[in-house]
């Protein structure tokens, strides 16, 4: 089933594109999928500084590879705060929240980031892990 609204957190690795690939893939037509990126660097209200822009301009690049989709809205933004709270948040009427998983395992088991943990244990939509494939790890 697809969604009409799906969050996708962006960190600028090939984890995160293949978030944002699945949720494009995975968004009805006239859907919004909504790239962010979240800066634990907190601004004055209103204001921006170099960090900001060199994260929107991240977030930018990665819809930009995914190439045009004229049925699917793309919202793209860069917010304060802890990513896993944050994003937990701005997907709380969301139908997903897309993560990109790095990959990293020991002894077999797969271990999952601060961040996917708290967005496994505090979301309140379905959250999808995205693993990101052998060949593109850098």
């Amino acid at each position: 089933m697809e969604a009409s609204r799906i969050v996708v957190g962006l960190d600028n690795s090939a984890a995160s594109a293949a978030a944002l690939r699945w949720a494009i893939r995975h968004t009805r037509a006239g859907g919004v999928v909504v790239a962010v990126s979240v800066c634990g660097m907190r601004t004055p209200k209103g204001s921006t500084d170099l960090f900001h822009t060199v994260r929107l301009r991240l977030v930018d690049d990665a819809v930009t590879r995914m190439g045009p989709n004229p049925s699917v809205r793309v919202e793209q933004s860069v917010l304060d705060g802890e990513p896993g709270p944050t994003l937990v948040e701005l997907a709380g009427e969301a139908d997903s929240l897309v993560l990109g998983r790095h990959g990293y395992s020991r002894g077999g088991m797969t271990i999952f980031g601060s961040v996917i943990r708290h967005c496994l244990e505090h979301a309140t939509c379905p959250v999808v892990v995205v693993p990101v494939e052998e060949h593109q790890v850098a």
